[in-house]
């Protein structure tokens, strides 16, 4: 007996071939590419806009208060220095001034919105002059009140103070030597010409041929001691030549008027 299945429709049939579907498109990759030409316009506004704001607080005028023989320095240098904010931040103002204007001894420099400047400065107030022979040739250098040595004699200037020859170890001990001498006696400072450091005694020249010899070892002391004797009223008048570097007897003669 023989059987017969039914014809199969065309619909019936499995298909053997691949289904093909639609793919959609990646644009991952431009996301960094985007965000990067983001931040590119962002620094481009924001470079711009600081150069806009740097040349609107350009520095159009400045009021400085401070001692007259600096303030023509301070102006020299600010007339050098370019007047956009960027230069003339406060901070890098008093570093330039500070190096280029030795004088200086402290300054405040503070922005006066939108286009000012306002600089307070006090100048060092010399004491004596310094010979450095640590160099060749020698130079003569100012020294403050603090002992500082801050800067050498320009050509052609007169300054009328103490010169002290000795190492620049000694220049502090120095200083306190002559804070004590104008306190104490300052017609004797005022005369007083020469500082010099001996190899176990100080020589102090005055004008007139005055002349003290020191024991270095007892310097502070004798120095004051010194001036208490020849405040007394009978030498008060004279000028003198003392000689203490021995401690136990101090020689005190009439000075001449000669080369020491």
């Amino acid at each position: 007996m023989m059987f017969f299945s039914p014809k199969k429709s065309s619909d019936n049939v499995r298909r053997q071939s691949k289904v093909k579907t639609s793919r959609k498109l990646s644009f991952a990759w431009l996301r960094p590419m985007l965000q990067l030409m983001v931040a590119a316009v962002i620094v481009a506004g924001l470079g711009l806009g600081g150069l806009q704001l740097n040349e609107k607080l350009a520095v159009a005028y400045w009021d400085i208060e401070c001692d007259t023989h600096i303030h023509k320095q301070i102006e020299d240098v600010l007339n050098q220095q370019p007047r956009d904010f960027w230069h003339t931040r406060a901070g890098l103002l008093q570093d330039i001034l500070r190096r280029q204007v030795p004088d200086i001894k402290t300054i405040e420099v503070s922005r006066m919105l939108p286009d000012g400047l306002l600089i307070k400065a006090v100048a060092r107030t010399p004491i004596a002059l310094w010979e450095n022979t640590e160099v060749s040739p020698a130079v003569v250098m100012l020294v403050d009140e603090d002992a500082q040595i801050y800067r050498g004699i320009k050509a052609g200037e007169q300054v009328d103070l103490p010169l002290i020859r000795l190492p620049q170890s000694q220049v502090t001990l120095a200083t306190r030597l002559l804070h004590t001498m104008q306190a104490k006696a300052a017609h004797k400072w005022m005369r007083l010409s020469e500082v010099i450091a001996e190899r176990d005694a100080w020589r102090l020249n005055f004008s007139y041929g005055e002349q003290w010899h020191l024991n270095a070892a007892s310097l502070e002391t004798d120095i004051q001691q010194a001036m208490r004797v020849l405040a007394l009223p009978e030498w008060e008048k004279g000028v003198w030549r003392l000689d203490a570097r021995i401690p136990q007897r101090w020689f005190i003669r009439p000075a001449k008027q000669e080369v020491i």
